[in-house]
């Protein structure tokens, strides 16, 4: 980006612009411009973590009692993905995570995140990305249990999210449908509900319709999946009653290998559950981080690409008359129905 000249006389707001610009800026305190080049902002954000956004609340401080106006660039900290207000994706070490991480942060979103994990270890540590998608993203530091209410909590009151990506599942590592499709999802909801954000669940199809062959086959694989359908039933209905309207059920088909070609022009989204089909998990993350955009909350899709659609049970129509298209993700829900 093009070098910024900015005259300003306190050296809290200078440490405000050295947070908040991505590449360059020249500064000007007491007259004298100082030039400082490729800010390490993911060095910044973890400090902001560790040191409850004093940084934030300083310069709110002075905005109060100066007379400089706000700058066009500066971040805006209510918005959905910003810097202080970043998206929480759990289960972000996992391939359905890591999509969404990498699709938020990156062209499409181009969104704040941070990654949360069991582990805590940063799920791209040895992945390569863009230089401004990896700027976007920063891993929690620390582990973070769907089974542990209490440290879920915590790291929402230090990461602050605006909104939360639900993209865990059972795994033998962390635990069976129940524990995690179900009662995971209820514990971030009401962690959620605690800190003022928003939850968006990645779920499945077919919930609605236990008598559907997609259904039945997907709730008998045993072991630790075993009746998972009923758990996401149950993690559904939790994220409603908890959330009220400050939700987005997303219901992916099958998944496919291989990524997207058209992206949002392939796919296309529906209500009733009627009607399913297979996405790639970079059109998932496309979807989900649509939904993020559009900011329309307190329903439920399906989602899948338009060349697999199939009647759920056949009695079902194609079309159902509620298919949603669009050539963008966002777009995709500007229909939808609450």
């Amino acid at each position: 980006k093009p070098n910024m000249k900015i005259n300003i006389t306190s050296a809290a707001v200078g440490l405000y612009f050295l947070v908040s610009c991505e590449n360059v800026a020249s500064f000007s305190l007491s007259n004298k411009p100082i030039e400082v080049s490729e800010i390490n902002r993911r060095e910044s954000w973890k400090q902001m973590f560790q040191q409850g956004n004093i940084v934030a609340a300083t310069v709110a401080s002075i905005v109060a009692t100066s007379s400089f106006s706000k700058p066009s660039f500066a971040v805006d900290g209510s918005a959905a993905g910003s810097l202080e207000r970043p998206v929480a994706i759990i289960g972000g070490g996992g391939r359905t995570g890591m999509a969404v991480s990498e699709t938020l942060a990156g062209d499409i979103g181009q969104m704040y995140g941070v990654t949360m994990t069991r582990s805590g270890k940063d799920p791209f540590r040895v992945i390569k990305l863009p230089t401004a998608t990896k700027e976007r993203l920063q891993p929690f530091d620390g582990g973070v249990d769907v089974r542990n209410k209490e440290e879920v909590l915590a790291a929402f009151q230090q990461t602050k999210p605006s909104v939360v990506v639900y993209a865990a599942s059972a795994s033998k590592q962390g635990g069976n449908a129940f524990d995690v499709d179900d009662k995971g999802v209820g514990n971030v909801a009401e962690a959620c509900k605690e800190v003022g954000a928003k939850l968006v669940l990645i779920s499945a199809l077919a919930l609605d319709r236990p008598d559907s062959k997609s259904f039945q086959i997907t709730n008998t694989i045993g072991g630790y999946l075993d009746k998972i359908m009923d758990a996401k039933f149950n993690g559904e209905n939790k994220v409603r009653s908890i959330m009220g309207n400050d939700y987005i059920i997303i219901r992916p088909g099958f998944l496919l290998s291989g990524k997207s070609k058209s992206g949002a022009n392939d796919i296309e989204l529906n209500q009733g559950d009627t009607i399913g089909g297979g996405l790639s998990r970079d059109e998932l993350a496309g979807v989900v981080v649509g939904a993020i955009k559009n900011a329309k909350y307190g329903l439920t899709v399906e989602a899948y690409r338009k060349s697999t659609a199939t009647k759920l049970q056949p009695t079902f129509a194609i079309p159902s008359g509620k298919e949603l298209y669009a050539s963008s993700y966002e777009g995709l829900f500007v229909n939808a129905k609450v």
